[in-house]
């Protein structure tokens, strides 16, 4: 974070803030996620702010709103960002949890590290809560201990706790489990066993005929797709 260059800023809760990192920008359907930092203090913004009026107006909202009410649904969850508060309805703000994402951190994995991680995601579970995005690493944190972290969650799911749901949560369940478990094999093949590594190949083989994961792989190449247009234009 010692960035000689000049360093961009950011009001956020009545104060300025400096950006110490971009997460993602300029993305069409999906905010700017930035960390921003005030005399040590570090903090996580989501803003749609400069997206176009239609996504002011209307898809940014919605999304700020929904991850909110499931957030809030987590509080108790450790191992999460945490919601702070809203810059506006356009700007969510979370707090930051210090580490990166697996794939650029697999080699100082703690012991027992997807372990925990299948204990987080059973926190998760237990609030009614469906991730549907642990496969993605980007979603996957190691912290600087080595510990595990989930973020991003503007694309889970609530599913209410009673006898008419539970069908359908315990297989949803089942499919966040697994594609935690992708990783484990993808990351510590020699912590994995047979079954476990043929448990992946069987998930991955049934997610192919899922119509909705060929959808949003082809949404998300999409949205690359514009976002490198409008980078070198």
């Amino acid at each position: 974070m010692n960035d000689t260059r000049k360093i961009r800023q950011i009001r956020l809760l009545n104060r300025e803030w400096n950006v110490r990192r971009v997460i993602a920008a300029k993305k069409v359907m999906k905010p700017d996620v930035v960390v921003a930092e005030n005399k040590g203090e570090f903090i996580v913004a989501k803003d749609f702010r400069d997206r176009t009026w239609i996504i002011r107006c209307l898809w940014g909202p919605l999304n700020i709103m929904y991850e909110k009410f499931i957030l809030q649904k987590l509080a108790n969850v450790s191992e999460i960002p945490a919601f702070i508060g809203l810059e506006d309805y356009n700007c969510m703000l979370i707090s930051y949890i210090d580490g990166d994402e697996i794939k650029k951190s697999s080699h100082r994995l703690a012991p027992g590290y997807f372990d925990n991680l299948l204990k987080i995601a059973a926190d998760i579970h237990a609030q009614g809560i469906l991730h549907f995005d642990l496969g993605h690493k980007t979603n996957i944190m190691v912290k600087q201990n080595g510990d595990p972290a989930i973020i991003d969650f503007n694309t889970a799911l609530y599913l209410p706790k009673n006898f008419f749901f539970s069908p359908l949560h315990r297989l949803l369940t089942k499919i966040d489990n697994l594609s935690i478990l992708r990783l484990k094999v993808k990351f510590t093949p020699e912590d994995t066993n047979f079954h476990e590594r043929n448990r992946v190949k069987n998930f991955l083989r049934l997610r192919k005929l899922w119509i909705f994961d060929k959808l949003s792989r082809r949404i998300t190449n999409m949205t690359k797709d514009k976002t490198k247009t409008s980078s070198s234009s």
